[in-house]
């Protein structure tokens, strides 16, 4: 008797769980279909400013990564990256055009920079904690201009998001990539056209540059920081004489959040971009970096470049924003990221905004 009531119980207990994996499995499907996939890690973390898309591209060689782009909690399980080549086209300080390929090594995601498998869309300017306000209040302003001098690059810049594109415009029309908005693989196309723009407008100034175009992404988003900081250690061996390091990216604003209006200044009745700078402090989510930035450094360093920015072209900078993220800018005390233009702005209207940037490096160093 004891054992037929045993079994009944058992019997309702699978019952039970079998129907609850069946909800739970169709609920996801349904988001799935309905373009609402379900972001665990959105929940558990409180992470706002998100849009997911559908993603329909599925690599039946690497079919975790459909799974990870729609249901991110899943990226925790994922050890290791994924090893590949990097096609490397550079801008030498010379204008000449070269040809490379880096390997990508193998590494433990806890000590690099990953992403949320997805590009986070603002609904608005982020706003900076009141700690990290409080730390920035203190940081004092006695950066002494960084001295480039020699015939070797002095400043290196680089893409971590290389297929970041802008708003179509008339003549300069793109493809975008498949369930990927404002993303191209016509690297001519997208922000590095604003790294070549800013490459030249340094050299023009005299300052020597070494523009590196290679393509972080490779259709893997969460990769990109992994693969960067191995283009960073690489052109850093080559180059000694390197001092400053850019990764020029372009923002994202949900649909609505901003007008194209908004997002530029008027000079000589022609449209300028505005721009940002994100210093990351390396803290992280999850217990942080084991190589952490000298991020007050890197501070110093991006609010002299917005102030002189904003004094040769009022209001072309918006305020710097601080993250817990690293963005590799443990590698210098003279590294940052540049946000120029974004989903609002044209790709002109960000190449404009480079020759601003030129001008303002050029007055806060010191050059030969």
């Amino acid at each position: 008797m004891r054992r037929t009531s045993g079994f009944k119980i058992f019997k309702t207990l699978y019952y039970i769980m079998v129907t609850s994996l069946f909800a739970g499995v169709s609920f996801l499907a349904f988001r799935l279909v309905s373009h609402e996939p379900v972001d665990i890690a959105s929940i558990i973390m409180t992470v706002k400013d998100r849009e997911v898309p559908l993603k329909t591209e599925i690599n039946i060689a690497a079919p975790e990564r459909f799974f990870v782009y729609q249901m991110p909690f899943m990226r925790g399980f994922n050890k290791a990256m994924s090893r590949g080549d990097a096609v490397d086209r550079n801008v030498s300080t010379k204008g000449e055009a070269q040809e490379g390929m880096g390997d990508i090594e193998v590494v433990n995601r806890q000590e690099q920079d990953t992403l949320e498998g997805i590009e986070p869309i603002l609904e608005a300017d982020p706003e900076i904690p009141e700690d990290i306000k409080i730390i920035i209040e203190k940081i004092e302003d006695d950066l002494d201009p960084i001295e480039l001098s020699g015939t070797d690059p002095q400043i290196l810049i680089y893409h971590s998001h290389s297929r970041e594109a802008y708003m179509q415009e008339p003549g300069r029309e793109y493809v975008e990539v498949m369930s990927e908005p404002f993303r191209s693989d016509d690297l001519n196309s997208t922000v590095i056209s604003v790294g070549s723009a800013l490459a030249h407008s340094l050299q023009e100034l005299g300052i020597p540059v070494l523009h590196d175009r290679t393509e972080h992404e490779q259709g893997n988003y969460n990769g990109s920081y992994v693969k960067s900081l191995e283009t960073l250690k690489r052109r850093m061996a080559e180059y000694d004489s390197l001092k400053i390091f850019l990764d020029v990216h372009r923002n994202a604003y949900k649909k609505g959040t901003k007008t194209p209006d908004q997002e530029v200044v008027i000079v000589d009745g022609k449209r300028v971009a505005k721009m940002s700078i994100v210093i990351g402090t390396g803290k992280g989510q999850l217990g942080g970096f084991k190589e952490k930035p000298n991020w007050k450094e890197n501070y110093k360093l991006a609010q002299k470049l917005t102030d002189k920015l904003n004094e040769i072209c009022p209001g072309i900078a918006k305020p710097i924003l601080v993250k817990n993220s690293r963005y590799n800018q443990h590698v210098s005390e003279n590294a940052i990221l540049l946000e120029v233009g974004s989903n609002m702005t044209t790709l002109t209207e960000a190449e404009r905004t480079a020759e601003y940037i030129a001008k303002a490096l050029k007055e806060i160093t010191i050059n030969d």
